[in-house]
């Protein structure tokens, strides 16, 4: 006999069928079916094997494909995450939704999202993220029950593009999530992957398949996700009950048309996205779609193969709404823009239209592309002014497409942000005309780069100065500033990362990220009244990690009751976190009660091996902080030496295990050490630990000559000045 989970199953299943064999001249409808979303975040259509790729293998994708009905040619709104998603989740544009950048906005909770709808029609939502820029603090987690965004960085340098967390680990606690719903409870599940976003770095085996193509190594990764994820729904199941989307939310530059990566440009790497709808039943069997689809199509899709009618004035339609039929008229025309130029770097913000042969860019020379006979799009067709570029500009030009500022889209928030003593105010214009043609202006970008391969060569002062130049010449790119302050800060100048950051400020008010770097170089210069402050507006930005910041405040003030206060309402975001037991760790190791301490710290190790992450900055060696201190000298060595090969550039490692050597008499593996130290990290910092090392253990002499050394290894050539 079945059992009774097993059997409403099955009864559901088959009503299901019933419904939708019965109109077969009508809507497919398969009401309260299980809705499941994959997102593999900026992955190019053109890379896979299901587009005719042939450079990577994707068999899991390329399985679902078979059971789905294929877009041909799906474009995406924006070439960003964050605005993106918010036009997968709403069906608006993103004039319409208001979220028009990953900084800066925030998707207003009067907007309805398809995790509201669904809640609204007794479904349980949830979602896990691998990326921070798509955390609570974002607005895109309206309406989903449970949210799963503990994406840590795992080093403080890293910006806040790069901070994500493996795809395993996210798709990991979206089944722990389904696994715990009551059975036959209808569900929407999200899961949302970050490997092929740079930095391109794929694990093992993909790494060594893939050498020559690391972004496609990411995404034989990120495909092995869905194949578990796949195979979970399978043994659950839930497959062949489900409605599942496919889809990525932008593309990849890759060097075409001279962007690396995406977001300044319109061009089809960037915005050509794969797309496959799974009905239940796999009535999908591998059917194809040419006509023009929009990643605004998802919602009214969803809605209307569940039977349900979608929100008045969502932009886009629903696909697949007759037996047989597709996203509708071959000659329907997408809307695309980005304005990441406009407020990342001071350049006109770019628009287009593609429909199923042509592309139209609206920018200050604008382009047409017939992307048909012209894939790769070398051959602008604008100069000739042909029909279509004539049709495509009036059309453009008769939207009513509104510019929202940074910081206006959730007024709410401002008003709270003032009533903590935040004030800031954008200077940016965001309506300024006859701004540069971003396709002139990329080669800025190099200067951008070049700052950061003078970063990689220690070179710190002089990324300082070039990038100073670049932001005062510039005034108005972000960017440039941001990335100014993160390289000042680690040269070992706070006050000009903290200026720089308040230029970033004034551009992008109300940026969680942006209050929390502010609020960190407040704490550095022991300013904690006012780090509290930006701290604690962070938080009612929604920041993500601002209750680490504020126990790191309180820390840092001597007051260890709201130290750990704060880490443990910290320990709440997420099961995986490793932040929150670390500054545990050193809360005990401040109250003297080094056990308890080497259990925090020894929790916060469990949790990454258990759930394989990326090793954390200053993990290993607060531990062998605390072993020297318990007299496990071995012990303590070994979690030094496991530092220093993780992390080369902290000196908190080097530090911890030169004393080591020092304490037990060990007098060549330490001076060994010191000069191992100044080799990974020849700055004035590294060359000033070492003095100070050394004038611990009593050696002035030796202090001397490393303060000597450091002044010689300093020259104009090839090392950076000391710092003042």
């Amino acid at each position: 006999m079945p059992s009774a989970r097993a059997w409403a199953a099955a009864v559901l299943f088959a009503g299901s069928i019933l419904i939708a064999s019965g109109c077969r001249r009508g809507a497919q409808v398969y009401p309260q079916a299980p809705v499941v979303v994959v997102v593999i975040d900026t992955l190019r259509a053109d890379h896979l094997s299901v587009y005719g790729y042939r450079g990577v293998e994707t068999p899991a994708l390329l399985a679902l494909a078979k059971d789905a009905v294929v877009f041909e040619n799906a474009v995406a709104q924006v070439p960003l995450t964050l605005p993106s998603h918010a036009t997968v989740f709403t069906g608006l544009l993103p004039f319409q939704h208001g979220v028009r950048d990953n900084a800066g906005y925030r998707l207003a909770k009067t907007k309805t999202t398809l995790a509201s709808f669904l809640r609204a029609r007794g479904y349980a939502t949830g979602g896990a993220v691998s990326a921070i820029v798509l955390d609570h603090g974002s607005g895109i987690a309206e309406g989903f029950d449970f949210w799963e965004d503990g994406v840590e960085s795992r080093d403080a340098s890293e910006t806040v593009g790069r901070v994500q967390r493996a795809g395993s680990e996210t798709e990991r606690l979206l089944e722990e999530w389904i696994t715990g719903l009551p059975a036959g409870k209808p569900f929407f599940a999200f899961l949302h992957l970050y490997e092929p976003h740079t930095p391109y770095e794929p694990p093992e085996p993909f790494k060594s398949r893939y050498a020559a193509v690391p972004y496609d190594g990411e995404i034989a990764a990120a495909d092995s996700v869905v194949g578990r994820f796949v195979a979970f729904l399978e043994e659950k199941k839930f497959y062949d009950r489900a409605l599942v989307v496919f889809l990525s939310d932008h593309g990849e530059g890759l060097g075409e048309h001279g962007e690396d990566e995406h977001g300044i440009l319109l061009y089809r790497e960037s915005l050509r996205v794969p797309l496959f709808v799974k009905p239940p039943g796999r009535r999908g069997a591998g059917r194809r779609e040419n006509a023009p689809a929009a990643l605004s199509d998802v919602f009214p899709t969803v809605a209307g193969l569940l039977g349900e009618k979608p929100p008045g004035g969502l932009a886009g339609r629903a696909l697949l709404a007759r037996e047989g039929a597709g996203s509708g008229s071959p000659g329907r025309r997408i809307y695309s823009e980005t304005l990441y130029p406009r407020l990342h770097f001071g350049w006109s913000d770019l628009a287009a239209l593609t429909d199923d042969r042509y592309e139209y860019i609206e920018a200050p020379r604008p382009e047409l592309y017939d992307w048909k006979a012209d894939p790769g799009q070398k051959r602008d067709l604008a100069g000739a002014l042909p029909p279509a570029f004539r049709q495509m500009r009036v059309e453009l030009a008769g939207m009513d497409r509104p510019l929202q500022a940074p910081g206006e889209s959730d007024p709410e928030t401002l008003k709270k942000l003032a009533s903590l003593g935040y004030i800031s105010a954008s200077r940016t214009n965001i309506s300024q005309k006859d701004l540069p043609d971003p396709k002139d202006r990329l080669g800025t970008l190099d200067l951008l780069k070049q700052a950061t391969r003078l970063l990689s060569q220690h070179r710190e002062d002089e990324a300082v100065a070039s990038l100073t130049k670049l932001a005062r010449e510039n005034p108005l790119m972000l960017d440039a500033w941001e990335t100014l302050a993160r390289v000042a800060r680690k040269a070992g100048r706070p006050r000009e990362a903290l200026a720089a950051l308040e230029a970033a400020d004034r551009l992008s008010p109300a940026t969680p990220q942006i209050l929390l770097g502010l609020a960190d170089i407040h704490r550095e210069l022991k300013q904690y009244e006012k780090a509290r402050a930006l701290a604690l507006a962070a938080g009612e930005a929604g920041a993500a990690g601002h209750h680490e910041v504020l126990a790191a405040i309180a820390l840092d003030k001597g007051d260890l009751a709201a130290a750990r206060a704060e880490a443990r309402a910290a320990q709440g975001r997420s099961k995986t976190a490793r932040w929150p037991w670390l500054l545990l760790s050193r809360v005990e190791v401040a109250r003297g009660d080094l056990r308890a301490a080497l259990s925090d710290a020894e929790r916060a190790l469990a949790i990454e091996r258990e759930w394989k992450q990326a090793p954390l900055i200053g993990l290993q060696a607060t531990r062998g902080d605390i072993l020297a201190r318990m007299g496990k000298e071995k012990e303590a060595e070994e979690a030094f030496r496991e530092e220093t090969r993780d992390f080369p550039g902290n000196l908190r490692g080097w530090s911890g295990l030169a004393l080591v050597y020092a304490s037990s008499g060990r007098a060549a593996e330490f001076a060994a050490t010191l000069s191992e130290m100044t080799r990974q990290v020849p700055t004035a910092a590294g060359f000033e630990a070492a003095a100070r090392i050394c004038e611990t253990v009593g050696d002035q002499a030796a202090a001397r000559q490393w303060r000597l050394r450091r002044g010689q290894r300093m020259t104009p050539a090839g090392r950076a000045r000391t710092v003042s």
